[in-house]
């Protein structure tokens, strides 16, 4: 699927109903356009190949063994001057634990990797095995990304984030959204602490991610939700009380409005799954 917002093609690789996405890197030369990934994070990493990797309009050269990593939102081409190798994995937050979702935020886009990070390409290798399988789990995908990010988190002591004005505006966002959600879903409280009006959020999040600051808000309740109901045993009213609903009635509505179940059917699902 792929769209056109601002002149730059945004396309999405990842069907709807999928939290991860595995496969290998394309072996071909030929440059690409720059393009956006809205709805989800990607990693890459590259054990051959060589050329330039442009990233929100810094350029990046490719010397492999290499690691990059895009944020929702963020343009991207390649052009290689030999074949590349690797892995390309695509995922949902939903999948990530709340610790993971710190650490990407200071993720940078790049990270250089060397012949002893062997290892790591071997844990996505079997990251890769276990996509193809017959029995994905989501369990099981979390704890690979959770090693995973850890992993790289390690070897990227050097390396820095970037950002373009509107990206950065939306990251603080981003980081405020994840630290105060369960107590305030109110714009004014995250625009003041920003310095800026709503009106100027609003714009910045829709560039960045085509969404208001409201449904980003709503994504991490719902995303947190998920997780306490997959993770926990802490009943519905519980949970509800955790995320600043005032009662479970709000709670499920708001639930269902946003995954056509409850949270109940959802636990349920998600036990089965994992």
């Amino acid at each position: 699927m792929l769209a056109i917002t601002n002149n730059i093609p945004v396309k999405d690789k990842m069907e709807a109903d999928l939290e991860i996405k595995v496969s290998l890197m394309k072996e071909v030369i030929k440059p690409t356009r720059p393009h956006r990934h809205a709805n989800y994070h990607e990693l890459i990493l590259l054990n051959q190949g060589s050329g330039f990797h442009e990233i929100d309009g810094h350029q990046f050269e490719v010397i492999s063994p290499v690691a990059y990593y895009l944020r929702p939102g963020q343009t991207h081409c390649w052009n290689f001057s030999s074949l590349p190798k690797g892995f390309v994995i695509l995922f949902r937050e939903e999948l990530l634990l709340k610790e993971d979702i710190e650490i990407l935020f200071r993720f940078p886009a790049q990270i250089a990797l060397s012949a002893a990070d062997h290892p790591l390409f071997d844990l996505v290798n079997l990251l890769y095995n276990e996509f193809k399988s017959a029995a994905p789990d989501t369990g099981t995908y979390r704890a690979y990304l959770h090693l995973l990010i850890a992993k790289l988190r390690q070897l990227s002591k050097t390396g820095k984030p970037i950002f373009n004005g509107a990206d950065h505006l939306f990251q603080q966002y981003k980081r405020l959204v994840n630290d105060h959600f369960a107590q305030t879903r109110e714009l004014g409280f995250y625009a003041e602490r920003l310095h800026v009006t709503t009106a100027v959020l609003n714009e910045t999040c829709k560039k960045a991610v085509y969404k208001t600051p409201a449904v980003v808000i709503n994504e991490r309740i719902l995303l947190e939700a998920k997780l306490l109901l997959s993770a926990t045993g802490k009943s519905v009213h519980e949970i509800a009380t955790d995320l600043g609903f005032t009662d479970s009635p709000h709670f499920i509505k708001f639930f269902k409005q946003n995954t056509n179940l409850t949270p109940g059917a959802y636990r349920e699902m998600a036990v089965t799954k994992g």
